[in-house]
C-alpha cells in the first residue's frame, strides 16, 4: 500500500480511507479495467461495430490488459484464493465478479446481436467461459518468470483466440426442402 500511495501521490491513510487492504484496491483497479474495457467496446457497438472481428478485438484487448497488469498476477492469484477463506475480501469479489459477469453477458449480447441465433453457446454460458479462460491466463502470467515463459503464455492466448474466432457460430444452415 505504501508504494502504491506513494505512486498516486496521497497518503496511506487516503488510500486505506478509500479501500479497505491491498486485495480490495486489486479488485478495484480489475473493476475499474473491466469497465474502461467494456465502455470502449460500447461506443463501437453503438457505431454499428460488430461480429466477429470486433469479438476478437474484445478479446485482444482484454488480453493486453492482462499482459500490461502481468506484474500484479501473483497478487492476483493471491487475492483469488484468499477470496473462498476471507469473508470482506470474498464480498468484494463477488460484487466483481457479479459486475465483471453482466458486462461480458452484455457485451457478448450486443457484439454477436445480429449472430444470436448462430452463438454456439449462449452468453449467459459463454460469459462464465470466458471468465474462467481469464483467470487461467492470470495464472499463467503469473507462473512466467521469463521471456520463454511469456511467449509460451502469448501462445495459449492465440490458441485460445483461434478456437474462439472458429467455433463461436455455428455456419447458417440451409433450409431443408420440404
Amino acid at each position: 500500500m505504501n508504494a502504491v500511495a506513494a505512486a498516486a501521490g496521497v497518503s496511506k491513510g487516503l488510500l486505506h480511507y478509500h479501500f479497505e487492504s491491498k486485495e480490495h484496491l486489486l479488485i478495484e483497479a480489475q473493476r475499474a479495467t473491466f469497465r474502461q474495457i467494456h465502455e470502449r467496446f460500447t461506443d463501437r457497438f453503438e457505431q454499428g461495430e460488430a461480429g466477429m472481428p470486433t469479438a476478437l478485438g474484445v478479446l485482444d484487448n482484454l488480453w493486453e490488459s492482462l499482459v500490461s497488469m502481468r506484474h500484479w498476477a501473483p497478487f492476483m492469484v493471491e487475492t483469488i484464493s484468499l477470496a473462498a477463506q476471507q469473508a470482506p475480501i470474498r464480498k468484494a469479489a463477488d460484487s466483481f465478479y457479479a459486475e465483471s459477469m453482466n458486462l461480458l453477458e452484455d457485451g457478448i449480447r450486443s457484439v454477436f446481436e445480429q449472430d444470436m441465433d448462430r452463438l454456439a453457446i449462449p452468453p449467459e454460458r459463454l460469459a462464465p467461459l470466458v471468465r474462467v479462460c481469464v483467470h487461467g491466463f492470470i495464472v499463467e502470467l503469473a507462473y512466467a518468470r521469463d521471456e520463454a515463459d511469456l511467449a509460451k503464455a502469448e501462445q495459449a492466448y492465440r490458441d485460445f483466440r483461434t478456437l474462439f474466432g472458429a467455433s463461436m457460430l455455428t455456419p447458417v444452415r440451409e433450409e431443408e426442402p420440404r
